[in-house]
């Protein structure tokens, strides 16, 4: 493999909080060979100088649908893995909802084995906290977590009680697994929807209200079991950003995420029949205020992490009424944030929440992956990318099975160079001409 030179960089140290470092940075056989200022080429190398481009450790999705095994016309692991590393991500964290849900050991090993068999960067996978995602009985959590599970999650559901959460919360913290939570109360969008059917998934009406009383409960939950870690998924709203806000002053054990587009898209949808309908995810996207207040929950911290809550489905293309919720997304999460005027001040908290935050909330489990850091004579474990540079999810450069992206054919800015995890070439850009086998 050749080598690869990378002239006047800023390099990000995420883990130290310290500003952007300009240097060389010299890689070769999948390892960082040099680091410092002035750097020779040798002979075969290929040098890259691009004004402004960045190098950060490799990002981490903590919230990723796979889809396989079970709906394997949707998306692909192949393909899933592809569509991160082209994001910039070193490694994702599955979800459980597959079908059947991954709920039992013998499920899971399954699911571990495909993984490894077909993953373009590492993929850890969650477990469902309760059977079949229904919320009455638990999963055998312990055993799940003896087995590999990286967390637990019925996301897409959250039809648990606050009694069997504080259990769920009790018995994960034992295991030292974290419990992440679909924050929106079931009760609340029955309410909102008295003729959607048997499906909450499917239901249209989704308000405010649903997000916010989830969150109250699940800390409620946290709060009497006095142990366990509590991670809420892609909030939308400004009531549960002060409320996760309250939580962390308390001292309470929880973390908390969001999504690009749900920073960047502005919504609600309230007509069914609307042309919008392209845009419907769980939870919806907001408005204007409720964006406001995520990008603040970013900015001080309140929020820890960008993840994608990768979604792929039907296309675009596909009639209306057959359209899923969700989006397919794992490949524009950094692009779509930079490309929101907030985003490139906040360039360094983000990139925080794509890398060593993660892993924070990850927890124990993170010590498989490398740590938040590019370090002279370690596996290269590294992104590059632009953060001026533009590009198009279009059939060219989209990866993901899935082109259900409200970001379809828009130019966005922030643009993944090359992507290597744990010491091997996931992701290269055509462009850099440099000649690698992908791992």
């Amino acid at each position: 493999m050749k080598a690869l030179l990378l002239r006047s960089v800023r390099l990000m140290r995420p883990a130290e909080g310290s500003a952007l470092d300009e240097v060389d940075l010299l890689l070769q056989d999948g390892r960082v060979e040099e680091m410092g200022s002035g750097i020779a080429a040798r002979a075969g190398t290929v040098v890259v100088e691009r004004e402004g481009c960045v190098v950060a450790p490799a990002f981490l999705d903590l919230h990723t649908h796979l889809r396989e095994p079970g709906q394997p016309w949707k998306e692909r692991i192949a393909t899933a893995t592809a569509a991160a590393a082209a994001g910039g991500f070193g490694a994702v964290c599955a979800m459980a909802n597959l079908r059947p849900a991954v709920d039992n050991v013998a499920r899971l090993r399954e699911c571990l084995a495909k993984n490894r068999s077909w993953e373009r960067v590492p993929v850890l996978q969650f477990a469902a906290v309760s059977e079949q995602l229904a919320g009455q009985r638990l999963a055998p959590l312990k055993e799940l977590a003896a087995s590999g599970a990286a967390g637990f999650s019925d996301d897409g559901r959250n039809a648990l009680g606050p009694e069997l959460l504080r259990q769920a919360l009790e018995e994960a913290g034992e295991a030292g697994r974290l419990v992440a939570i679909h924050p929106e109360d079931e009760e609340v969008l029955a309410a909102a929807n008295p003729w959607g059917g048997d499906d909450p998934t499917s239901w249209l009406l989704r308000p405010r209200e649903a997000e916010v009383s989830a969150v109250r409960s699940a800390l409620d939950a946290l709060r009497s079991s006095g142990q366990g870690r509590l991670h809420l998924q892609h909030l939308s709203t400004r009531g549960a950003v002060e409320l996760v806000r309250g939580a962390k002053r308390e001292g309470l054990a929880v973390t908390s995420e969001v999504t690009a587009h749900h920073l960047v898209l502005e919504g609600p949808l309230t007509d069914p029949e609307a042309r919008d309908r392209e845009l419907a995810c769980n939870p919806p996207l907001r408005g204007e205020e409720d964006r406001s207040a995520l990008w603040e929950g970013l900015a001080d911290g309140t929020i820890d992490a960008l993840a994608s809550d990768h979604a792929p489905h039907e296309s675009p293309s596909d009639p209306l009424q057959r359209r899923s919720p969700g989006f397919s997304g794992v490949q524009a999460q950094l692009s779509a944030a930079l490309s929101d005027p907030r985003g490139g001040p906040l360039l360094e908290r983000v990139v925080g929440a794509l890398t060593a935050r993660p892993l924070a909330v990850l927890g124990p489990l993170s010590v498989s992956l490398p740590e938040p850091a590019v370090r002279e004579g370690q596996p290269a474990h590294l992104t590059v990318f632009d953060p001026e540079g533009v590009w198009r999810p279009e059939p060219g450069s989209w990866l993901s099975l899935g082109t259900n992206s409200p970001f379809w054919e828009q130019p966005l800015k922030g643009l993944v160079l090359a992507t290597f995890s744990r010491g091997r070439v996931a992701f290269l850009r055509r462009e850099l001409g440099w000649e690698v086998e992908l791992a």
